[in-house]
C-alpha cells in the first residue's frame, strides 16, 4: 500500500510539472506572437534598388538602370517586358553572346577581376553604362550580381547620384544583394577611391 501511495504521489507531481512546463510554453508562444505583430516591419529604404526578382537577383536601380546575377536565357522575357536595351556584362571569363542572340538586346562587355578593381575598370565600365543609357534601359551584371555590380552602382549612385560614399557602401554590403566579405579590397577601394579623378577620366573623349 505504501509503495502504491509513493507511485501515485510521484505521477501527480511529474503531471503537474509537465501541466506547468506546457503552459509556461504556450504563454511564452503567445507572448511571441504578440510582440511579432505589434513590432514595426523593418522597412527597405526607398532609394536603395527595388526588386524585380529576388531569384536573379534583379532589382532596379531606376527607370534606366537594373542590375542582376548573371543573366539566363529564361530571363528574357522578363528583360524584354521591362524594356532593357543593353545589357552590361563585368565577367572577364564568361560572354552574354549566345544567350543574347536574337534577342533585340545588344551586349557590351567589360570584363573586370574581383580580386584586381582599378581605376581604369570603373571608369570604362560606367562610361559604357551612360553610353548605353542614351538607348534605352541597361542592365548591369556580373555572376553574383553582387561585388563587381556593387562597385559600380556605388559608384553610380556617387557620381550621378550625389550619394556619399558612406551611403553607397552601406547599399554595397548590407543591400541583400548577398555581398561577400571576402572580398574587402571593394570597400577598401570604394573609401579610398579619388572621385574627381574618375569623373574626369569618364568624360574624357
Amino acid at each position: 500500500m505504501r509503495y502504491d501511495l509513493r507511485t501515485s504521489g510521484l505521477m501527480l507531481t511529474l503531471c503537474l510539472s509537465l501541466l506547468s512546463w506546457q503552459q509556461n510554453a504556450v504563454a511564452a508562444q503567445a507572448a511571441t506572437e504578440a510582440a511579432t505583430k505589434t513590432s514595426p516591419a523593418v522597412q527597405r529604404p526607398q532609394q536603395w534598388a527595388q526588386a524585380v526578382d529576388t531569384e536573379a537577383n534583379l532589382f532596379k536601380v531606376n527607370d534606366q538602370f537594373y542590375r542582376s546575377a548573371q543573366i539566363q536565357a529564361e530571363q528574357l522575357p522578363t528583360l524584354q517586358a521591362l524594356g532593357i536595351k543593353t545589357v552590361v556584362s563585368l565577367r572577364a571569363f564568361h560572354s552574354d553572346e549566345q544567350i543574347l542572340k536574337n534577342s533585340g538586346i545588344r551586349m557590351q562587355r567589360i570584363g573586370i577581376n574581383t580580386w584586381d578593381i582599378n581605376d581604369n575598370n570603373v571608369i570604362l565600365a560606367l562610361r559604357t553604362l551612360r553610353s548605353a543609357q542614351q538607348q534605352g534601359p541597361v542592365l548591369l551584371h556580373c555572376q553574383h550580381g553582387a561585388d563587381r555590380t556593387g562597385l559600380i552602382t556605388a559608384m553610380y549612385r556617387i557620381l550621378y547620384q550625389s550619394w556619399t560614399k558612406e551611403q553607397a557602401l552601406e547599399e554595397l554590403t548590407q543591400g541583400g544583394y548577398g555581398y561577400h566579405s571576402m572580398w574587402k579590397n571593394i570597400p577598401d577601394y570604394l573609401r579610398r577611391v579619388d572621385i574627381e579623378k574618375i569623373r574626369h577620366g569618364i568624360n574624357l573623349p
